[in-house]
């Protein structure tokens, strides 16, 4: 306990060396490449459904601990620039922007591995996180029934004017405590993110007279909380609710909130209210609600099965959704997730001495 305080107290320390001007959007770049994510799984709990994708390792590294399946995730994103702003002297504000999010998940005997690759190309006046593209690759594991712990290392390139690289680790936690009051499988997630080498990257911060700082932000704790509020026939519906503190210098709060019907359509809307960026930027440092469906589909391929038997059937989950961000700026997210096999809902079964040759 000690050495964990002592450790924060650290963190604490020398995020105080970093003056803190991230862009707008700049502590949110891999909830923009995703719709799971955008549409409220960006949380250290999972979201209100307890969504899971290759990315969700960027908010949690524990995440992916319970996956059964092996899972491939790719999305993509582009962005509308609808009131495009004008600074005298300077060029012309970009009228599109994009980017995309490739990751898989690989479950083993002993722990979950996970890979994403996430990249934004972006260079609004209102969301100037430019060019940049970070790659994670993490380990989860369940230690019990009800704990989950992992970890991510990763590095990042930052490309164009002033280009550098960053570096560094994740960890994380994920609780599922008892059921209590109204709450139903409730969950507790931590993690401590961008243990590292923050890149030095010149863009347009959020206060725009005084110099940028690297984002995503050095060390950002982020502490969540989510569970289940009621069932009802087919229907299900739960919320989370995140606080992360980006370089210990700023306060993010995440709410979302969704609905599921029969484990085949999920319906959810979120929203981020970054207290820097209202402050600085009023109207436009604040950001609508994200809407986002996804729908799981089953599949069967020969084809697939040739290669391991137990993946003749799979669940193929599309996904979409989209938020009104900075300044006008219209992102619309659609991607997909390939969970090759069926997962196991049947308890082993334990013979007694001659009973299994029965």
């Amino acid at each position: 306990m000690k050495n964990m305080l002592a450790c924060i107290v650290l963190c604490v320390c020398c995020a105080g060396l970093f003056a803190y001007n991230p862009p707008y959007g700049g502590e949110e770049l891999f909830r923009l490449t995703n719709p799971e994510l955008m549409r409220g799984a960006a949380s250290a709990a999972g979201g209100p459904d307890f969504t899971v994708v290759p990315s969700s390792i960027t908010y949690n590294p524990a995440l992916s601990a319970g996956e059964q399946r092996v899972g491939i995730d790719l999305s993509g994103t582009a962005f509308f620039n609808n009131d495009k702003i004008r600074i005298e002297g300077a060029k012309s504000d970009k009228s599109v922007g994009g980017g995309f999010q490739a990751g898989m998940i690989i479950p083993t005997r002993w722990s979950v591995f996970s890979f994403t690759t996430s990249a934004l190309f972006a260079d609004f006046y209102g969301m100037d996180v430019r060019k940049t593209a970070i790659v994670h690759a993490g380990v989860a594991k369940e230690l019990t029934d009800r704990l989950c712990v992992g970890a991510n290392i990763y590095t990042g390139f930052y490309m164009g004017s002033g280009a550098d690289f960053s570096i560094g680790a994740d960890l994380g936690a994920l609780y599922k405590m008892e059921d209590f009051g109204i709450f139903q499988s409730p969950r507790l997630g931590f993690s401590l993110l961008n243990m590292g080498k923050p890149a030095d990257y010149d863009t347009l911060g959020i206060d725009d007279d005084a110099s940028s700082s690297p984002y995503p932000s050095i060390f950002t704790p982020r502490a969540s909380f989510a569970a289940t509020l009621f069932r009802a026939k087919k229907w299900t519906g739960g919320f989370s609710a995140d606080a992360a503190f980006p370089a210990f210098q700023n306060c993010i709060a995440d709410l979302g909130f969704g609905v599921d019907y029969n484990n085949f359509v999920r319906l959810s809307a979120a929203w981020q209210a970054n207290i820097r960026e209202i402050a600085e930027g009023g109207m436009d440092g604040l950001s609508s609600f994200s809407v986002g469906a996804s729908f799981r589909i089953g599949i069967t391929s020969k084809t697939i099965s040739e290669k391991n038997a137990d993946w003749e059937r799979s669940e193929i989950v599309p996904a979409v959704a989209t938020q009104s961000l900075y300044s006008g700026i219209q992102a619309v997210s659609f991607g997909a997730k390939l969970d090759l096999g069926l997962k196991d809902t049947e308890a082993p079964e334990i013979y007694m001495w001659n009973e299994a040759a029965k």
